[in-house]
């Protein structure tokens, strides 16, 4: 039995699963590897590309769509970096958890523990919304492992959620059907007019389906002390069409919070301002990391 089967309340559903990841990593182009590496709170998945002795990236995706959704960007990035998307554990993925999170402090070291497992010392680290939040989580209590932070819609960090974003979650979850979760929940985040892969949409909703769920911590808002934390370069994208909360007001917090921060508003661009505007969002962050 494979370790993912594991994260599934049961092994149809982890085939199921299963297939539609592997066929949404068919959208990379470029070669891979998919290995697992051992942390304290659980089995944690990887997909590395790029060089191996070229810079290390660290991707952190968005809720329930697993390391799969950077396939807009992986082959941009892993040509200047050796990527590593990472099934973020206690999510709809490949990653197995064996130890509930109990605080956000574990989060950060849960991602320190596959830092050390890969040998790396200190690295970039990039996030999108959920995976955003966790980037800024580990930032702070970890900030000598990080020496640059990209984020792209971090979730929840700098101000809450809209509430329209949790009576969406709440109702997907309530009726899991497939057509009300990729109109309802999905295809809410996209602006009109850009595309996403169908298959993520799917991904996602057998994740909903099929994961068995565990504890895990919920993005909320980190204080205006622990943001004095975030002392390295930091770039802040977010689309013109977000729908998780009033960019406007999260850019400002953000510059209060973090003076030195780089923000960019992409236009065109919903929540997955990452696949609907890539071109833009891998210029400007193979740009940033660069300089």
């Amino acid at each position: 039995m494979s370790n993912y089967t594991m994260a599934f309340r049961n092994i149809k559903g982890s085939e199921r699963f299963k297939q539609m990841y592997d066929a949404n990593l068919s959208l990379w182009g470029v070669d891979y590897e998919s290995f697992y590496v051992t942390t304290r709170f659980g089995e944690t998945h990887l997909l590395a590309a790029g060089q191996k002795d070229a810079p290390p990236l660290i991707l952190l995706h968005g809720f329930g769509f697993g390391a799969t959704m950077w396939y807009a960007n992986i082959y941009e990035l892993s040509q200047h970096y050796r990527t590593y998307a990472i099934d973020i554990l206690a999510d709809f993925n490949l990653s197995v958890v064996t130890k509930p999170y109990k605080e956000k402090k574990d989060c950060a070291d849960w991602l320190s523990d596959v830092l050390h497992a890969l040998g790396i010392e200190q690295t970039a680290v990039c996030g999108h919304s959920a995976g955003g939040w966790q980037a800024i989580n580990f930032s702070i209590l970890y900030p000598e492992k990080v020496n640059k932070l990209i984020l792209l819609a971090p979730a929840a960090s700098f101000i809450p959620f809209h509430k329209q974003f949790f009576l969406r979650l709440f109702s997907i979850m309530i009726f899991p059907k497939k057509s009300f979760v990729i109109k309802s929940f999905c295809s809410w985040f996209v602006a009109k007019g850009n595309k996403v892969e169908p298959g993520l949409f799917e991904q996602f909703y057998l994740g909903l389906k099929h994961y068995k769920y565990t504890k895990t911590i919920v993005p909320s808002v980190f204080s205006d002390e622990e943001f004095k934390r975030i002392n390295m370069p930091t770039l802040l994208m977010v689309g013109d069409k977000e729908v998780i909360y009033n960019y406007d007001e999260m850019l400002t917090k953000a510059q209060q919070l973090i003076p030195h921060i780089k923000n960019k508003v992409i236009q065109n661009a919903g929540h997955a301002l990452s696949i609907e505007q890539a071109d833009e969002v891998n210029e400007y962050i193979i740009k940033f990391l660069n300089k």
